[in-house]
């Protein structure tokens, strides 16, 4: 049965189904093709990103299976839908099984009485552009003094979410090498958790659930296959007051 959920509700719940299955499509890369002056062939400028990918959904809802009438059935999916116009939520579906996605509801204007036993509707999704795996969004903490080995299954680059605690007084540093490229971090003074999100480029902790910005500090992505990650700290900082984590993201196109 093709189903989907959207903010952890599904389909089937409500007696759904899809009328056909949605197609795999691929987020197209962020580029431009400029014309230069005197030059025969435009010039490519890649913006290193891929654009969202839009898709549409056509279900139908069958009171019977839902125990409802289809007029109350209508109304309880216009309330689980309608308030989730607002942003981003995830995304899962049957066609992608261990994966999901973040995608924005764009459109959802009626649902069609097609029959007394049948209720229609046309959902519109602009979703990100990468499927990340289920088994991405697990931490994974690391040792100090040795090399921890990573491995990416996926074949694109992830970006990490970065997670280190620092549990003693003082203002220090710690080095974080990943494959081969050294970044110092700076430690403040208190226990304090920082976020390095590598998707969104910032650096932040967090306090009375409020984001403080830190500055530009980035570490790199995780590439394809094995990475190498080791975190040295200076002689005054013991490992047992710091404490490196990564959700590591995993993901596809």
């Amino acid at each position: 049965m093709l189903d989907f959920s959207f903010d952890g509700v599904s389909l089937s719940s409500f007696g759904g189904r899809m009328l056909q299955p949605p197609s795999h499509q691929i987020a197209a890369r962020n580029k431009s093709f400029v014309k230069i002056y005197g030059q025969s062939g435009d010039e490519i400028i890649d913006n290193q990103s891929y654009n969202n990918v839009p898709f549409s959904l056509k279900i139908c809802f069958l009171p019977f299976f839902a125990q409802q009438t289809a007029q109350d059935l209508a109304r309880a999916v216009i309330d689980w839908l309608a308030p989730l116009q607002d942003g981003y939520y995830i995304y899962r579906d049957s066609l992608n099984d261990g994966y999901f996605t973040k995608a924005a509801l764009t459109n959802f204007e009626e649902i069609t009485r097609e029959l007394p036993t049948l209720l229609t509707a046309t959902l519109k999704f602009s979703r990100v552009p990468f499927w990340y795996k289920d088994s991405g969004a697990t931490a994974i903490s690391l040792y100090t003094g040795s090399s921890n080995s990573i491995i990416n299954p996926e074949a694109y680059p992830s970006e990490p979410l970065y997670r280190w605690v620092y549990e003693r007084g003082g203002n220090e540093t710690a080095n974080i090498t990943v494959n081969g490229v050294t970044t110092a971090v700076p430690l403040a003074t208190g226990a304090t958790t920082y976020y390095l999100d590598n998707v969104c480029k910032q650096f932040y902790r967090i306090s009375d659930n409020q984001k403080i910005y830190l500055g530009s500090l980035l570490l790199p992505d995780l590439k394809p296959g094995t990475n190498t990650v080791l975190f040295n700290l200076n002689g005054s900082i013991s490992s047992g007051s710091f404490h490196l984590e990564i959700i590591p993201n995993w993901r596809r196109l």
